[in-house]
């Protein structure tokens, strides 16, 4: 019986942060990659950025925090950022979801932020709100 692949996705800084300070629909996208039902895509930059940005807003989360990103760094793919120039977004620092997602061949970028989710799919990869991605991967 063969298995079928896992999808691989890339991960939007706010839907790292949702899950892991409010919960809901985000952390059952963060349970997913734990359980290993998704590969996750990512990149130092996005790494940082997922940094401090809660260090900044939430300090308290900081030690769940180390334990993701531990996780993340021993269970994603972690790309290197600068072989291909995307300027598909209306925010350009949003073009690293993006650039991560196609140098690491993620079919799924999942994202909470309207300026990726009006492309909705870019270069055969799809931007989803976590609860669509969701529905796709019951």
């Amino acid at each position: 019986m063969q298995s079928t692949p896992k999808p691989q996705v890339v991960i939007d800084t706010n839907v790292w942060i949702s899950g892991l300070v409010f919960g809901g629909k985000p952390e059952k996208i963060i349970r997913q990659f734990i359980d290993g039902q998704i590969f996750v895509v990512t990149s130092e930059e996005l790494l940082s950025e997922l940094r401090r940005k809660i260090l900044q807003r939430f300090p308290l989360f900081g030690p769940h925090l180390a334990l993701l990103e531990a996780s993340i760094r021993e269970d994603a793919l972690l790309v290197k950022l600068g072989s291909v120039q995307v300027l598909a977004s209306r925010d350009m620092d949003d073009n690293k979801f993006l650039e991560t997602a196609i140098i690491g061949e993620a079919a799924y970028v999942i994202s909470g932020d309207k300026d990726l989710l009006t492309i909705g799919v870019y270069q055969g990869i799809k931007i989803l709100k976590p609860a669509d991605f969701l529905e796709l991967s019951v």
